[in-house]
């Protein structure tokens, strides 16, 4: 089964000894380690594998060992310089197949790279990847269509709507597809830079430095369907963009890595009928022809002797016995070439046989991909299935929550529940009044006025009462404020514009937007008028100076102090 397929172009210079094989193959096969371990994966048929190969001298070659193989194929035909290999591993019921090809014309050099996976018999479907050796041939590229092959993203800023409008009309020449990121009021639906580390030598993205680049298309691109205000578009060349946005795949608010992953399997999908340049096919049709014709060349060289043997032979009728003799070599030596010739048709039969076989193998290949397709169809119905049973079970929560507490309330005798009306603004993280309110009693706990007239204060006695009556409440503040104190750790050791920021605000629906002076601001989420905020230091001096506190003024302003 075809997972992965793509085609790029490669400088001219490319050297297939030094570039191609040892710092493109020969280095993938070397580098890849074991992620637990820290092993080689392939170290018995390192063993083997030369780390310099002469195609000039050895066209051809196969090297293997316990159900790894590297194999390999040189020629030059019509003008054209060919290099293919295939490597292949067996691991866990699955056949792993990588093919790589490399054809040199008088431009540059046209790679093409191909992933399979065949199943042996109880294995199940593998996750997709692009395969490692990209990171290994991407460096020696040759562009695509005016853009870069890289790992990071285009950003299309005021300048470059020209770019942005030929990448949208399909007239910047590519063979790569193109993911389109375009800016909402704020931001992008996904992070430009993730997204190019997923897809590097799969597709190129763009991405829109801001909402401006929309107002600037939005006048040149009138009666044109393209992603816009957050929408995100993958490009093909000669075919109608595919605009969806980040609400078209299931949780993606809680997994954006979701919304990533779609996008790639969106393309892998579609490339498996994409017309590329070059393909593996191109390059096996290639080898049968240059085959043919050296075999042709052959059997033509065989027949220019025998027929300058007959001509000698015509010329020496009058001669000795002797030449009789020689004659009768001739004879002998024509029928061995007329055996040559039998065995050449055989062998051209051969080729029509594996010819059917191809094409037999390309229907059961389209058989697996409407399979796929299916299971597609089947996973996320499912997770939509998934997704409503989780919003039922969250709602039955809820409801149970609030029948045990009305539940514990009547049946408590010592308890008084005392008429309360919280304010109806909108809590900025989940039972923040309670946080607020258990806080706010642990502090007049502490401060309540002693005197030596009497030996206890019945205003201390009430409250270490009421805190003792509300025990699920404290448990639920002490787990906040364990959260309140990695936030306050995070704040003080680096700045919250990381992923242990971002984890650490989360439980407190915090984010880190970016002001005009560029220094970070946290805010709540749901604080639309952005009555509390905390600032984050930009520079590694303010933040040396300041971390401590930043971390203090953020926990006083925005949560609670004991």
């Amino acid at each position: 089964m075809q997972l992965v397929r793509t085609s790029f172009n490669l400088r001219s210079d490319l050297r297939w000894a030094e570039d191609a094989y040892e710092k493109g193959i020969f280095a993938w096969i070397n580098g890849s380690k074991n992620h637990k371990t820290g092993e080689k994966n392939y170290g018995p048929l390192l063993r083997k594998l030369p780390p310099h190969i002469d195609f000039d001298k050895e066209p051809n070659g196969k090297f293997q060992f316990a159900g790894v193989s590297l194999e390999y194929e040189s020629f030059s035909f019509e003008g054209k310089d060919y290099l293919g290999f295939l490597f292949t591993y067996t691991q866990l019921g699955r056949c792993w197949k990588t093919r790589i090809a490399f054809c040199r014309t008088a431009k540059h050099v046209q790679c093409y790279v191909s992933l399979e996976c065949d199943l042996l018999k109880g294995a199940s479907l593998p996750s997709i990847s692009k395969p490692k050796i990209l990171d290994y041939l991407i460096k020696f590229q040759d562009g695509d269509g005016g853009l870069d092959i890289t790992d990071k993203p285009h950003i299309i800023e005021y300048n470059d709507i020209s770019k942005a409008k030929r990448a949208l009309t399909a007239k910047l020449g590519n063979v790569l597809p193109i993911v389109y990121l375009s800016c909402s009021e704020r931001t992008h639906s996904l992070k430009p830079s993730e997204v190019a580390k997923k897809l590097f030598g799969v597709a190129h993205v763009l991405a829109e430095k801001d909402k401006t680049i929309y107002e600037r298309l939005s006048i040149d691109m009138k009666g044109v369907d393209y992603p816009k205000r957050g929408e995100i578009g993958i490009c093909y060349q000669g075919q109608p963009i595919d605009i969806f946005n980040r609400y078209s795949v299931v949780d993606w608010s809680e997994n954006p890595e979701m919304l990533v992953q779609d996008i790639f399997l969106k393309i892998l999908k579609k490339n498996l009928s994409l017309k590329f340049n070059f393909t593996w096919d191109d390059f096996l049709d290639a080898q049968t022809k240059f085959t043919v014709e050296q075999t042709e060349k052959e059997r033509l060289a065989k027949i220019q002797t025998v027929e300058k043997m007959r001509n000698e032979l015509a010329a020496s009728k009058s001669t000795t016995e002797e030449l009789s003799k020689q004659v009768k070599k001739l004879i002998q030596e024509l029928e061995a070439v007329s055996k040559e010739r039998d065995q050449y048709k055989d062998e051209h039969a051969r080729y029509i046989m594996l010819e059917k076989l191809y094409k037999s193998c390309k229907e059961e290949r389209d058989s697996w991909e409407n399979l796929a397709i299916q299971s597609d169809d089947k996973r996320i119905a499912a997770e939509k299935e998934l997704a409503d049973a989780k919003q039922s079970l969250h709602d039955a929560n809820v409801k149970n929550e609030a029948l045990e507490k009305n539940f514990n309330a009547a049946s408590s005798k010592n308890v008084q529940n005392l008429p309360l009306v919280m304010p109806k603004d909108v809590q900025m993280f989940p039972e923040e009044y309670k946080c607020q309110l258990i806080s706010i009693l642990r502090l007049a706990q502490k401060n309540v006025r002693k005197t030596t007239i009497s030996p206890k204060m019945r205003t201390a006695d009430i409250i270490e009462k009421i805190l003792a009556a509300n025990m699920n409440a404290m448990n639920y503040y002490e787990k906040m404020n364990k959260n309140k104190e990695i936030l306050e750790s995070v704040a003080k050791q680096q700045n919250l514009d990381s992923s242990d920021g971002t984890k650490a605000m989360k439980p407190f629906n915090m984010e880190l937007v970016k002001k005009g002076n560029n220094h970070g601001k946290i805010r709540f989420v749901k604080d639309e008028s952005e009555s509390f905020l905390g600032s984050e230091a930009s520079t590694a001096s303010e933040t040396a100076r300041g971390g401590k506190n930043q971390a203090a003024d953020l926990v006083k302003a925005m949560l609670w102090s004991d």
